[in-house]
This record gives structure tokens, C-alpha cells and sequence, in this order.
């Protein structure tokens, strides 16, 4: 199990770069573009298969914040679907704070 998630997330980090080098689409717009097409994947009940399928692989990569983000907002409704994924938000945030805090930045 542990090598499929390794490959899994390693195929969607691939296929992140190629994009990146390939087009005009900074970071912003393929994390956008990611996060959408976990939250469309959870909608055709794809989603689900993956993670049964390639385990904590499918469940770490930016794809699943978009099908917790959608199964939330129908669980919970629109207007709550920010809870789902609150604690993944705000761990994100006190981390890259304690990063900074640590780490200069170079010129």
C-alpha cells in the first residue's frame, strides 16, 4: 500500500510540474485547478475509490482538501463547509508562521 500512494502522489506532483512548465498557470491556478478536481471527483463518487485504492496517498495531496471541501458543504451545507477542513487551515497556517519565524528568507 505504501508504494501505491507513494507512486500516486508522486504521478500528481509530475503532472502538476508538466503543467507548470508547459503553460502560463502559475501555482495559484494549478492548486485551484486541483482543488476543483477533487471536489468534482467527490461528486462523481470517484474520490472515494481512490483513497480505498492508493490509501493515505490520495488523502494527503491538495485534491482531497477540494472532496472534504465538497462533501462538507453536503453534509453540513454550503455555508459550513469550512469546518471540514478548518483544522487543516489553521495548522497550515501556524506552521508556515513557525517556518518563518525559524528560517531567513534569502535574497
Amino acid at each position: 500500500m505504501i508504494i501505491k500512494s507513494f507512486i500516486f502522489t508522486g504521478l500528481i506532483c509530475m503532472i502538476a510540474q508538466i503543467i507548470k512548465d508547459n503553460t502560463r498557470l502559475t501555482s495559484g491556478h494549478i492548486t485551484s485547478l486541483f482543488v476543483s478536481l477533487g471536489a468534482l471527483l467527490g461528486f462523481l463518487g470517484i474520490y472515494d475509490k481512490m483513497i480505498a485504492l492508493f490509501g493515505n496517498g490520495a488523502s494527503v495531496i491538495i485534491m482531497s482538501f477540494g472532496n472534504t471541501l465538497y462533501k462538507t458543504a453536503i453534509e453540513s451545507g454550503v455555508l459550513n463547509m469550512l469546518s471540514g477542513v478548518s483544522v487543516g487551515i489553521v495548522s497550515a497556517i501556524l506552521m508556515a508562521f513557525l517556518i518563518t519565524m525559524i528560517f531567513k528568507v534569502k535574497d
